[in-house]
């Protein structure tokens, strides 16, 4: 009995092994392992264990739940695709385009000023004189009686023409006058020969005292240069200036005048100054001496007073040609 337990276990142990070497080597054939070596054995074996091991076991994921979908407009899909095809093509553009080259400035052509004519340049100084020369003197009142009584009878008549026709008959009703309006008009003409005194000096003294000195200066250049005004120059008197000093001549001439030896003389004034002239000429230089260092004193004090009046006053001789 022993015996046949025996030969059953090893029955049993033949069939596992048989049965276990059967299926390895079917499956190292279909592999194409089989008869290649106890090695590739091997590797086949340990290449099965990792792939064993590295299988996870099998997780059951639940689904998650996806968001709702919120409904988008129509309007703004196209908005964004205007949006995007904009800013697409203005990128494009704005790549494609080239910078436009800015055209350099020309430069300015230089004005050559015209050389002033000669008749435009006398024009320029007459006005710069007319300027200078302060002809904006205050209009006087009539200072004569005959001026007053013409002014009164032709007040608010504008018309010149008929002014002058009347002016024979004024003259006679002038003449026919009672002594009492006489008088009158002799009174109002001092009072207005004392305003026109006090307004001339108001204006006067409303430019300074070179102003004056310039005015003085271009009257003169107008009538010697452009022959205006056609009457007489009329210098402006200012008491402020200093007086110009006497030369010699003038001393001793004056000085011979107030000697008293031509007071009663018949002799026309004329004849009186040729004398005085031939008398200087006769003089020795001793007798000249006194004269000349009272006119040399005088130029000095004058001098010194324009100078500090007159700040741009030209120093010029005061010298003038004796006989």
């Amino acid at each position: 009995m022993v015996f046949f337990i025996g030969r059953s276990a090893t029955r049993r142990v033949v069939s596992t092994t048989f049965a276990t070497s059967f299926a390895r080597s079917s499956a190292l054939r279909t592999i194409g392992l089989y008869r290649r070596g106890p090695q590739a054995a091997r590797a086949f074996a340990s290449a099965v264990k990792t792939k064993k091991a590295a299988t996870p076991k099998s997780v059951t994921k639940t689904p998650a739940k996806k968001p709702a979908k919120t409904p988008v407009k129509k309007t703004q899909g196209k908005t964004k695709a205007t949006t995007k095809a904009t800013t697409k093509a203005k990128t494009k553009a704005t790549t494609r385009a080239k910078p436009k080259v800015k055209a350099k400035a020309k430069p300015k052509a230089k004005h050559t000023k015209r050389p002033i004519s000669v008749e435009r340049q006398k024009v320029l100084e007459r006005r710069a004189l007319k300027k200078a020369a302060l002809f904006e003197e205050p209009k006087g009142l009539p200072e004569q009686p005959w001026q007053l009584y013409i002014v009164e009878q032709t007040r608010g008549k504008s018309d010149g023409q008929a002014v002058i026709s009347k002016m024979a008959a004024l003259a006679r009703d002038f003449k026919a006058l009672p002594a009492s309006e006489l008088q009158r008009l002799e009174s109002q003409a001092g009072q207005n020969r004392a305003a026109n005194v006090t307004a001339y000096k108001t204006w006067v003294k409303s430019h300074s005292a070179q102003e004056i000195h310039d005015a003085n200066k271009a009257r003169k250049a107008l009538k010697k240069k452009h022959s205006f005004p056609k009457g007489p120059v009329k210098a402006i008197r200012d008491e402020r200036l200093p007086k110009k000093p006497a030369t010699a001549f003038g001393l001793f001439t004056k000085a011979r005048w107030a000697s008293g030896d031509f007071a009663g003389s018949s002799s026309p004034i004329i004849d009186s100054t040729m004398k005085i002239a031939q008398e200087w000429k006769s003089l020795t230089p001793a007798e000249r001496l006194p004269y000349e260092e009272l006119g040399r004193a005088q130029s000095e004090s004058y001098e010194k007073a324009a100078n500090t009046m007159l700040p741009n006053r030209r120093t010029t001789s005061s010298k003038s040609p004796s006989p």
